[in-house]
């Protein structure tokens, strides 16, 4: 059992959750192969049914229904079974198999009790039970020979089905105390045949797979519990790292505000989605009056622990200033200030912060060093680049010289929508290493100008994934589309 590939998604749950998990992996295989082995046994015992008594025979009809349940299991598979699910359905099947088998036994010992007779004419034999031959030389099987294998095959059949199944110790000595109990106490209590010594060897045969059944599950159990304790100990260190990063993912996405958001007519969708387990991208929207809304999507030079812990406290100075001051360009101001004094210098940050007012329709927008926002005319459909852009924040000790200004403001009417987005959209690569690039972009958005920010936003994700074709991606995702309804 060689795990070294794939162990690492063992080590995220306990040892006997782990081990769970691997056997329900391999039963949900399993399972499929066993399903399509039902499909051929149970069509081999109609032919044999249907040329033996009838097509139309209760037996018959029964081994038809089984078949087609089987058939419609093997075809949906996998939208009916799952390894959360496969153990409960391993169950589930056996036993209705096992039932279903039994109960034909008994339709055709009690319906149809001559079948077996290879012919109907024979000469009375006065020891029952022994094979004779007639005048015309034919052989006759005695009835008590007949009834001592009618659940032989049974038993056979699931004592060595089970062998294949990874189940625990409890549920294996379950199946096979059923696969022995229901078809001995079927023949004690309907037919009152029930002969100790007939039984014998089917019940040591079923006694001996149920041993050879315990020593493979604790054999498995001890080689696998070996392996998790072994990458367990070699990966300790790094397999704790990764697991306080995927909190820290956790933690970073949690500080992300709602998705959607509606401020009186104006109407907010954003994502972000981290190329590692911690980003450098972050969004945010804030209420600052009834009429008047902020916006702000910034960008961290790099990736990971570093990028996150200046995000968070970007998101801070942030809430922070704006209880002091809305205006775009004081905010940068004093977040390039924090950056400044907090930081080595060698993380740089690009935001876009806008206060969209929307009683005088009017949008007033400051650009630090981020890739241009898009705005589209509610009226013509129009797409506008706002190329206007200042300083990336931590860059310099002013974000701008004092004779300039890179505050622009516009109009931002009904209808009208920004879109804002990081460069994890333009620079989005598919497996040839091509950029979605900015042409992509402009084009999709001529395209779908008429579209609400919702649907924008998700036809935008979409078409970028459908792009890169599950290409891992070098930077962070993030996207808001803002609109006016």
């Amino acid at each position: 059992m060689d795990l070294s590939l794939t162990f690492d998604k063992y080590l995220d749950y306990t040892k006997e959750e782990a081990y769970t998990l691997f056997c329900n992996e391999k039963n949900l295989k399993i399972l499929r192969r066993f399903v399509y082995v039902l499909i051929v046994v149970f069509g081999i015992v109609l032919l044999v049914n249907s040329l033996g008594i009838s097509f139309f025979s209760i037996s018959a009809m029964l081994m038809l229904f089984s078949c087609l349940a089987s058939l419609f299991l093997g075809i949906y598979y996998k939208k009916i079974f799952s390894i959360s699910n496969v153990r409960k359905y391993i169950f589930t099947i056996l036993i209705a198999t096992l039932l279903i088998f039994l109960i034909t036994n008994v339709i055709e010992r009690v319906f149809y009790p001559e079948q077996d007779k290879l012919i109907e004419n024979v000469s009375k034999v006065e020891d029952k039970g022994e094979s004779k031959v007639n005048d015309s030389g034919d052989i006759v099987i005695g009835d008590d020979e007949r009834d001592s294998k009618s659940y032989t095959d049974i038993i056979f059949f699931f004592a060595i089905a089970i062998l294949f199944f990874k189940l625990s110790r409890n549920e294996i000595t379950q199946f096979y105390a059923l696969i022995i109990g229901l078809p001995l106490i079927t023949e004690l209590i309907i037919f009152n045949s029930f002969e100790t010594l007939k039984n014998v060897p089917v019940i040591i045969f079923t006694v001996l797979f149920y041993v050879i059944a315990l020593t493979a599950e604790s054999k498995r159990r001890k080689t696998f519990c070996k392996q998790y304790d072994y990458y367990h100990k070699k990966d300790f260190e790094s397999h704790r790292m990764k697991k306080e990063l995927n909190y820290a993912r956790e933690i970073q996405l949690s500080m992300l505000p709602e998705r959607e958001a509606r401020f009186g007519d104006l109407e907010i969708s954003a994502i972000s989605i981290p190329a590692t387990e911690v980003g450098g991208d972050y969004f945010d929207y804030f209420k600052i009056s009834d009429d008047k809304v902020g916006v702000f999507i910034c960008d961290v030079s790099g990736h990971g622990v570093a990028s996150a812990l200046l995000l968070s406290g970007l998101r801070s100075c942030m809430h922070l200033i704006l209880e002091e001051t809305s205006d775009p360009k004081e905010v940068f101001e004093k977040l390039n200030r924090m950056i400044r004094k907090t930081q080595n210098r060698k993380m740089f940050v690009t935001a876009v912060f806008t206060v969209i007012d929307m009683k005088k329709n009017t949008c007033i927008l400051y650009n630090a060093g981020h890739l241009p926002p898009y705005k589209i005319s509610g009226d013509s459909s129009e797409l506008f680049k706002i190329k206007r852009h200042g300083i990336t924040l931590g860059a310099m000790e002013s974000i701008e010289p004092s004779n300039e200004t890179n505050e622009m403001e516009f109009d931002f009417n009904k209808n009208d929508k920004l879109i804002f987005y990081t460069d994890g959209v333009n620079e989005a690569l598919n497996s040839d290493k091509s950029e979605y690039g900015f042409e992509k972009l402009e084009s999709f958005l001529n395209t779908n100008a008429d579209r609400k920010p919702n649907d924008l936003l998700k036809k935008l994700v979409s078409d970028v994934n459908n792009f890169t074709q599950d290409t891992a991606q070098k930077d962070d995702l993030t996207i808001l589309t803002i609109g006016r309804n």
